[in-house]
């Protein structure tokens, strides 16, 4: 494996479900030495974290009464780049171990309710008193402090709760939950991420070390800072508009003729009239209702339903050629099927084929970040427990080299 940006940093990885997991998986593309935690068979008991529909990737289910299997999808997904061990933190000989880890450990993190690591020997000031300079960070739904610190956080209820899903929809339905449930889980967890980089930046020039506190709300409110902002200053709530843009026109996808969609986005005066040459109708150009894009925007449904048959008139293909050619950013609405053979996609390693030990093939999004001097690392997820005899092994060389008593 190379030495990433963040080669010799170690990681205790006290995580479960998404967010947390992904702010670590990040963490060990960067280099760290990132140490995954989950508990053992027997502190385990029943665990229902469910990663696919119905429970089930073909015939195989993805969490039984003995817990999470290492074959999960969700597993596989957000637990690559790391190592894997099992702990019962309800065991004092388990929690004096985890305790001379954390002595090893320049970054602990965890998603957990406010008081649970307390309960479980690992709270901050415990963690602080065994290792002054660690970086601690808490990642939770809704913070330390107020009426809901108390309250589980799961992504489709901040969505709900921070108003994510009021303008998401088509026009006259109901507001929609966003299909891709992992968006909060996943943004919170790259603050989570950016946050423990700065806290070791700051460390390096201080010498300290810090608590850093994410929470889930706070991130999918700043998410929404655009539909804020205007809210709050119009009163208006936003459009549903399904797949149009609420601030420029034309900008969305339409039906072609070979029954798929193109997405075409117009940003400027320019874009709008090669926009009219290469639909072949430039007496739009001299419409009224379009003659800005605050007109287009005021007007989206005339113009629309103007270009609905044009689109429908010919093939993607077609659409993508000529906007292509007039600099139009244009792009049909891709297949998943397709990701795993597109040649940009796999040109910048945007999709990944990783060893598992449970699956023939196992393919993931890869790292969306790329250095040449320290560049990234991508490798399988660990069985769970697959290196509790390796990090054993290796606590006296970690000690000794880091002068830890």
């Amino acid at each position: 494996m190379t030495d990433g940006p963040l080669a010799g940093v170690r990681v205790f990885d006290l995580t479960v479900a998404e967010v947390g997991p992904w702010c670590s998986l990040n963490l060990g593309a960067l280099g760290a030495d990132v140490i995954h935690v989950e508990p053992t068979p027997e502190a385990r008991g029943s665990d229902a974290r469910v990663f696919a529909r119905g429970g089930v990737l073909g015939d195989r289910p993805m969490a039984t009464d003995k817990g999470i299997q290492s074959w999960a999808v969700g597993y596989i997904a957000w637990n690559m780049n790391k190592r894997g061990i099992t702990l019962d933190l309800k065991s004092a000989e388990d929690v004096a171990y985890a305790h001379e880890l954390l002595k090893t450990c320049d970054v602990f993190l965890m998603n957990m309710r406010p008081g649970v690591a307390d309960r479980l020997g690992v709270g901050y000031d415990t963690v602080k008193e065994l290792n002054p300079q660690i970086i601690y960070c808490s990642v939770t739904g809704f913070g330390e402090d107020g009426p809901m610190r108390e309250t589980p956080g799961a992504d489709p209820q901040i969505r709900y709760v921070t108003g994510f899903a009021e303008g998401t929809g088509t026009p006259g339905d109901m507001p929609q939950g966003y299909r891709f449930s992992g968006q909060i889980d996943a943004t919170t967890g790259n603050y989570a991420a950016q946050s423990i980089l700065m806290a070791l930046l700051a460390r390096k020039r201080t010498g300290k070390g810090q608590r850093i506190e994410i929470t889930m709300l706070n991130a999918g409110t700043a998410l929404q800072s655009i539909r804020y902002g205007e809210y709050f200053a119009s009163g208006k709530r936003p459009e549903l508009l399904g797949s149009y843009s609420q601030s420029t026109a034309p900008d969305g996808a339409w039906l072609c003729q070979d029954n798929r969609y193109v997405g075409v986005s117009v940003t400027s005066e320019d874009q709008w009239r090669d926009f009219c040459g290469v639909i072949k109708h430039l007496e739009l150009l001299e419409d009224t209702r379009f003659a800005t894009n605050s007109d287009r925007v005021e007007h989206r449904d005339e113009l629309n339903a103007i270009l609905a048959p044009i689109f429908q008139s010919t093939v993607v293909e077609y659409w993508e050629l000529k906007f292509g050619q007039v600099g139009i950013p244009c792009s049909h609405v891709a297949r998943w099927s397709e990701l795993r053979h597109h040649d940009q996609v796999l040109a910048n390693e945007m999709v990944k084929h990783v060893e598992s030990p449970h699956f023939v093939e196992a393919w993931t999004g890869g790292p969306p970040y790329h250095l040449s001097e320290t560049p990234q690392r991508w490798f399988r997820t660990p069985g769970i427990g697959e290196h509790n005899d390796e990090v054993r092994a290796e606590l006296p060389r970690v000690k000794q080299d880091r002068g830890v008593e």
